[in-house]
């Protein structure tokens, strides 16, 4: 499924991000996921794979774990010793040659030790969109905790 050549663009909180689509290691809608109803609990929901849950969590709009019912998919990320995934509003496939993606080092103290969630940025005539670079998302995402 994933292919150096692509892109996923997330929609996430309203607003939309980029990420290279190898880095996913399965996207499922929410109608395949265990929802998880408890509150307070971190996790939006999980996908169970011989009976080993994988943990989704929701970000609001500055990134910060938080409850929320509207989401239609998950996209999940290679993590040990679970995948870890982030819920989205919409996930679409994207070709790179549609893109000219820029590199560029936010400023800032990282805020894991697997560095900035972001290593690029795509500008087009009409928006900016930030790409998450995958090992820092993954470590944002297990930092949440709450995967069992």
């Amino acid at each position: 499924m994933a292919n150096a050549e692509q892109y996923l663009r997330i929609e996430i909180a309203g607003t939309h991000y980029l990420l290279p689509s190898n880095a996913s290691l399965a996207i499922e809608q929410r109608h395949n996921l265990e929802v998880n109803e408890k509150s307070g609990d971190p996790v939006s929901a999980w996908r169970v794979v011989r009976s080993v849950r994988w943990p989704a969590y929701a970000m609001d709009a500055d990134l910060n774990v938080t409850a929320t019912d509207d989401w239609e998919r998950a996209v999940f990320l290679d993590a040990r010793p679970v995948p870890v995934g982030l819920v989205a509003n919409e996930i679409q496939l994207l070709p790179r040659t549609d893109l000219v993606v820029e590199p560029f080092t936010p400023l800032g103290q990282p805020p894991v030790a697997a560095g900035p969630l972001f290593n690029g940025a795509w500008i087009s005539e009409k928006s900016a969109l930030l790409v998450f670079e995958p090992k820092a998302l993954t470590a944002w995402l297990q930092s949440f905790g709450g995967a069992q």
